[in-house]
């Protein structure tokens, strides 16, 4: 009898609880409950009272800053530099951006058939108005060597001044003048 409530994990058999152990354990959990409450009062309590005390004066860290006559002028030039580096920057993605999205909109015109958009230089300018116009292929083998070298430096691709078909293919590549019949274009050299 006396193994009646033995298993093979020697897990003692559930307990009923009393009215009185229930009663206990909820008084400690409220005691418990009230204790947290307080004690995040008294927290609340001291930020308030740091707040108030702060409110009179500005923090040290300001004090000082404005102190220090020779700080705010190079301080402030220094984070002016800084914003500048950080806007040529994002303009110069912005127009990296914009040279990619014109010669990704040629792709697609040129794969209907239609003449191309002009292709805003890396700078973000247009050609310049003595350069002649870019529509297609036929346009980019009229140019001269020096007219195609001014648009792959405006375009910021490399190239070597001494080849004429390979300037002219990557002038092509540049702007997006990928089609079938642009690829199959052949280029005359320069005259």
């Amino acid at each position: 009898m006396e193994n009646i409530y033995a298993n093979d994990f020697d897990i003692s058999p559930p307990q009923n609880d009393t009215f009185l152990d229930v009663n206990r354990s909820q008084l400690q959990n409220e005691v418990g409950m009230i204790h947290r409450i307080q004690v995040i009062q008294n927290v609340a309590n001291q930020l308030r009272r740091a707040e108030e005390v702060a409110e009179d004066q500005p923090p040290r860290w300001f004090q000082n800053w404005l102190t220090d006559e020779n700080a705010f002028p190079s301080r402030m030039e220094t984070r002016f530099n800084r914003m500048e580096t950080r806007f040529n920057r994002m303009e110069t993605r912005f127009n990296r951006m914009d040279m990619r999205n014109t010669k990704t909109e040629n792709i697609q015109l040129r794969s209907m058939g239609f003449p191309i958009n002009i292709v805003p230089f890396l700078g973000g300018t247009q050609p310049d108005d003595d350069l002649p116009e870019i529509r297609s292929v036929k346009d980019i083998d009229g140019l001269t060597r020096d007219q195609c070298a001014r648009y792959l430096d405006g375009y910021g691709i490399r190239f070597n001044f001494n080849e004429s078909i390979k300037m002219k293919e990557r002038l092509r590549d540049a702007l997006g003048l990928i089609s079938v019949y642009d690829l199959s274009h052949h280029f005359s050299g320069f005259n």
